[in-house]
């Protein structure tokens, strides 16, 4: 019987264990980044190593109305934004048919990894805070969907060309870089 007990407590102190870790990602310690800070840097910097120097603005226009509105919610709405916009981008660039030269492959398998890594961590913490999500939030997010399909959709116009991928590559990158300033604003 005190064995059932003790496994009954290991099992339920691993649980709260977990609710409590909830979301240490996205926590900043003193004096250094967060985890999710080091990745997002690290998938800017591939990003950027992956294609040619940009050459003025992309030719696809910014969602800067839905970022606008993401700064103004809570921080477990913020991280489930975050989360999902990161989910479309490696479903971006893992669906469709980006074809790397084979002088930065190392930088696209980088990039995919840290993303990858990114998408599993915010996922588990939206878990975790089991936050119902307010209709603004729900809005927003219809919005990013629509906004990512019209991307696939615009590859699949320019036939997957290498400038059209330069195009997404740019408006992706610029997608981190306000992904990791709405961290920054929490």
């Amino acid at each position: 019987m005190s064995s059932i007990s003790i496994w009954m407590c290991l099992v339920l102190t691993i649980c709260t264990w977990h609710k409590t870790i909830g979301c240490t990602w996205m926590k900043t310690p003193p004096r250094s980044p967060s985890m999710f800070q080091v990745f997002s840097n690290n998938t800017i910097t591939m990003l950027q190593k992956m294609g040619h120097t940009f050459s003025g603005e992309p030719h696809i226009t910014f969602p800067d109305k839905q970022y606008r509105q993401v700064d103004n919610l809570k921080a477990d709405e913020q991280i489930a934004f975050i989360s999902q916009t990161l989910n479309a981008i490696k479903k971006l660039y893992s669906s469709c048919k980006y074809e790397s030269t084979s002088s930065n492959q190392k930088a696209f398998d980088k990039f995919m990894n840290d993303l990858y890594r990114q998408t599993s961590e915010l996922d588990q913490c939206v878990k975790a805070m089991k936050t119902r999500l307010s209709k603004s939030v729900k809005r927003v997010n219809k919005k990013m969907s629509l906004y990512f399909k019209f991307l696939v959709n615009y590859l699949k116009l320019a036939e997957y060309s290498a400038s059209g991928w330069e195009d997404i590559r740019s408006v992706v990158l610029a997608h981190l870089q306000r992904l990791d300033m709405t961290l920054s604003i929490q």
